[in-house]
């Protein structure tokens, strides 16, 4: 395919599935479960029109899939663990346990999160990105992808200022960890995770998911969002880097392979 025809596919891609993620029918129409079924449909489609395997998205139902959606959904809650635990120290509240925390919510939460982010990963960095990095290379696709993906949020109600830190610097890992193993899996792991585990430890006011957080008897100051957000942001940017040395030094690999041979 060249690298015309691939851009042309990936951007077809995203305006196929653009009623779902651009016009907020997913709040709608949709339920999370029904969107990812489409999107899933879609994806395989698409590829059967390139004549290429799902294996190519990680979406080839083997064993291992799942141990990569496993795997990283652990990657993405030790994350936000890290950033709980920076924040710990960071912020003035004591953190105290919920007691109207719902463990059976929590767990039903962790499933919505798992089909509505595994919907959102099959959009931006499933079928598109990948294509988008045949066409123009890995790094021009994570920022053409972390654009559309802040856009995305915007319109769901996200400000410019927000979308275009914290919702790209996530896009960018979770598309790294993609590349990584060629799983869209294992994005949705990550991805996924992050939210649960956000929702579980860091949310204030506390919800019936939220197991302990930072206790506030007031609203936080503007100093304080501003210090959680660099906390958060900063946590994610070192995951990002260590996650590109990885996924160079495993290219690097590969191209020693390819001279050996």
């Amino acid at each position: 395919m060249s690298r015309w025809a691939a851009v042309g596919r990936a951007l077809l891609f995203l305006i196929v599935t653009s009623p779902m993620w651009a016009l907020g029918m997913g709040s709608t129409v949709f339920r999370p479960a029904g969107l990812l079924v489409i999107a899933l449909a879609l994806t395989l489609l698409f590829l059967w029109w390139d004549k290429r395997s799902p294996a190519v998205l990680g979406l080839d139902p083997k064993p291992r899939r799942l141990a990569e959606l496993g795997l990283g959904f652990v990657g993405g809650a030790l994350l936000v663990g890290v950033i709980a635990v920076v924040m710990y120290f960071a912020l003035p509240y004591p953190w105290q346990r919920n007691p109207d925390f719902h463990p059976e919510l929590a767990a039903l939460s962790a499933l919505y999160l798992l089909a509505a982010n595994g919907f959102e990963e099959l959009v931006f960095r499933g079928y598109s990105f990948e294509r988008m990095i045949a066409a123009i290379g890995h790094w021009p696709a994570q920022i053409v992808t972390a654009l559309i993906f802040a856009a995305y949020h915007v319109l769901h109600g996200w400000t410019w200022s927000t979308a275009l830190v914290g919702t790209t610097l996530g896009s960018i890992l979770f598309g790294l960890v993609f590349v990584r193993w060629r799983s869209v899996p294992a994005a949705v792991g990550v991805h996924a995770a992050g939210n649960w585990t956000r929702d579980l430890l860091l949310a204030d006011p506390a919800t019936a998911r939220t197991f302990i957080a930072p206790f506030s008897f007031t609203r936080w100051t503007a100093l304080e969002v501003f210090t959680a957000r660099v906390a958060w942001n900063a946590v994610v940017f070192l995951a990002c880097v260590v996650m590109a040395i990885v996924v160079y030094r495993q290219r690097r690999r590969e191209r020693a392979l390819e001279l050996a041979v």
